[in-house]
């Protein structure tokens, strides 16, 4: 993902499509949350989770994620999805795998108070509270995600990809001598 963000900060003022993307996320972050605060987390149990989804895109709004991050999150996804060898090529696994880590970067409700204890001295108290990140209220957020960076995307993801192994090396599931999960469970099992 950091090669990714680096990539399109490098780019988006010379490339047409990447400012086209990093406007249209901002519109989604601002159309989301129409400027109000987004409800607690508490208070969005049992809510559709088409709602749920909007209020993900304002946490991440009042969070000020900035576009870039969300394209990056994407971009970055999709290219380690492919580089791994044993990672699902469906594109629902992708949607899913990036709305989680969209819903990482700003999810919860968190509340900080003093509390009095029997001494008559005070003691820090917290409380977080998280809505549930599985489901569909993920399909929303990555179908929502997809449609608008998919071009982007499916273009780069390949020099991202090229930077990334440069960078940091290939993955693991590219190094010779590599074997599939299955195959190591299988030896260790076995004993040899």
């Amino acid at each position: 993902m950091k090669v990714a963000l680096a990539w399109i900060r490098e780019r988006q003022k010379t490339d047409p499509n990447i400012a086209h993307v990093l406007q249209c996320l901002d519109g989604l972050l601002w159309g989301s949350g129409g400027g109000g605060a987004a409800p607690r987390a508490s208070d969005i149990k049992g809510r559709s989770p088409k709602y749920r989804a909007r209020v993900a895109f304002m946490r991440l709004h009042a969070a000020e994620v900035p576009p870039a991050r969300l394209l990056a999150v994407h971009l970055g996804m999709a290219a380690c999805i492919e580089d791994d060898r044993e990672a699902h090529r469906v594109p629902e696994f992708r949607i899913v795998q990036t709305a989680k880590a969209l819903h990482r970067l700003a999810s919860g409700s968190h509340w900080r108070w003093e509390m009095p204890l029997p001494d008559g001295t005070t003691a820090p108290a917290e409380l977080h509270v998280y809505p549930r990140s599985s489901g569909r209220v993920l399909r929303f957020i990555g179908e929502e995600l997809d449609e608008i960076c998919r071009m982007v995307t499916e273009r780069d993801q390949e020099a991202i990809r090229q930077l990334k192994r440069e960078k940091h090396g290939p993955h693991p599931s590219q190094m010779p001598g590599w074997k599939p999960t299955w195959q190591r469970k299988l030896i260790a099992a076995r004993g040899y």
